[in-house]
């Protein structure tokens, strides 16, 4: 049983959950809780570590029987150690290391969603379980927005990262990938609250890249270039904007809701 904080293995989730450049040199991320961790092992995500403590329910247990010992450290780590090393308020008794898939271009698939340097995690995690419940079939993040592996976005997101490509993408990239890939180039629409159509009246039915941009800021210029057109939310007036989680959700629900109607 690990009793220390010094262990290897214990510095090794520490520095993984505390650090975005760690987990990209790494190739790994780690999943806190039951749910999560069934999510990534359904999702083919192979595990590198797993610790657990003696809380864990029987259904962790059951998850950790699934799991190939000869290819997976799995070690029991002391109930009060974990609490100290977890980023939950309520650890579960699980913390899994999972290796990054290698991302393969899907650029002939579509919808593509692009997150104009979303800086905030839980937003960027909402966004991307809306992304897969409402059919969208890649995510590309602009440098500057937050990990989606992080575990604040882990969280928020409910393992949508393991249902749906994301990657980093600037805006060059973006219209090479929209324009110039496979299948017909597709619509690169930008989410504006000064939008020139309303998004009831824009036809989403065509190939299309919706682009959502900074809460803060809104979508930089190098984005904005790339547009083809801007479209807003139709609301009350004298209202503020929604915040980007909220506005992406109603906007992918609004090609969802006119895709199935065709």
């Amino acid at each position: 049983m690990i009793t220390s904080i010094k262990n290897p293995s214990i510095q090794r989730v520490r520095e993984l959950l505390a650090n975005k450049k760690h987990r990209d040199q790494a190739g790994e991320f780690v999943v806190e809780g039951v749910r999560l961790a069934e999510e990534a092992l359904e999702a083919g995500y192979r595990p590198s570590l797993v610790l657990f403590s003696a809380g864990l329910s029987e259904r962790g247990r059951a998850l950790i029987r699934r799991i190939d010992p000869r290819q997976s450290a799995v070690e029991e780590i002391e109930s009060g150690l974990l609490e100290r090393v977890s980023d939950t308020e309520t650890p579960q008794g699980l913390l899994i290391v999972f290796k990054k898939k290698p991302f393969h271009d899907q650029s002939a698939r579509e919808p593509i969603l692009v997150l104009d340097q979303m800086r905030d995690p839980g937003n960027l995690g909402t966004i991307l379980r809306s992304a897969s419940a409402f059919g969208f079939a890649r995510v590309a993040l602009t440098p500057g927005s937050a990990d989606p592996f992080s575990p604040k976005a882990l969280r928020s997101g409910m393992g949508a990262q393991f249902k749906l490509p994301v990657d980093f993408m600037d805006a060059a990239q973006i219209e090479q990938t929209c324009k110039h890939g496979a299948g017909k180039p597709l619509r690169i629409c930008l989410a504006d609250a000064q939008g020139r159509q309303s998004s009831w009246e824009a036809d989403f039915s065509q190939p299309l890249c919706l682009i959502i941009g900074s809460e803060a800021f809104g979508a930089e210029a190098a984005i904005r270039q790339i547009a083809d057109c801007t479209i807003s939310i139709p609301m009350q007036v004298h209202n503020e904007s929604l915040n980007a989680a909220m506005s992406a959700s109603i906007l992918m629900y609004e090609v969802y809701r006119q895709r199935k109607i065709q």
